[in-house]
């Protein structure tokens, strides 16, 4: 009976951390159809690992592109490569793959919330991204309004190898629904399985306490 509260402790965490797969993978599949999104890998762990992680962990990303689409709209905007726009958020800056940005009411280039994205070395110029139509950006982020420069698309790039942006394109989600149907259903079998198991336990566990408990 030594060993028992630890046989509890790893079917109560192997349950925990089912759940929290089957909420990763549920969230994929929720956002299948979200502009940019990289899809949350949810990770098994041993009863050891799950101990040692007191805190709340961020999952990991699979950070392959989506699809890039066509969409002829001027300020959708794709990023081909492992880079990331940035937007203005409350807490500081945001990376994102989403690109359909738009103008704000200041006329500046914005994500559908209303954060502005950042862009560096703009001209000293009095350019204004919503009073003119030629606006063109290029695969290394340089808008150009007219014949004038105005300004660089941030970008954070996670490696060495080469970044591309598209304009007039957006990037689908590289989420793969029946992949994730399927890791969905493994999870909750494995979950359920965990959970009739743990039953097992306790029931056999309640039958020697009333069988033999009395004459304690």
């Amino acid at each position: 009976m030594t060993n028992q509260p630890r046989a509890f402790g790893q079917s109560l965490l192997g349950m925990i951390q089912r759940l929290k797969m089957i909420n990763i993978i549920a969230g994929n599949i929720a956002n299948a159809k979200s502009v940019g999104y990289q899809r949350q890998i949810p990770e098994s762990a041993t009863f050891e690992s799950i101990l040692s992680n007191v805190g709340e962990k961020t999952p990991l990303r699979d950070d392959t592109h989506g699809p890039i689409q066509k969409t002829d709209q001027m300020f959708d905007l794709a990023i081909e490569g492992n880079a990331y726009f940035l937007v203005e958020g409350k807490d500081g800056v945001v990376p994102t793959r989403n690109g359909k940005f738009r103008l704000n009411e200041k006329g500046n280039l914005s994500d559908q919330d209303g954060q502005e994205v950042v862009v560096v070395e703009k001209t000293d110029k009095p350019i204004s991204l919503a009073k003119d139509y030629d606006i063109s950006i290029s695969q290394n982020g340089e808008i150009t309004v007219g014949t004038e420069r105005y300004g660089r698309l941030a970008m954070r790039i996670m490696d060495n190898k080469p970044v591309k942006v598209h304009q007039g394109y957006l990037e689908g989600s590289n989420v793969n629904l029946m992949n994730e149907m399927v890791a969905l259903s493994m999870t909750y079998r494995a979950f359920e399985s965990t959970e009739k198991m743990l039953s097992m336990e306790l029931s056999a566990d309640k039958e020697l306490v009333e069988k033999y408990g009395r004459n304690v």
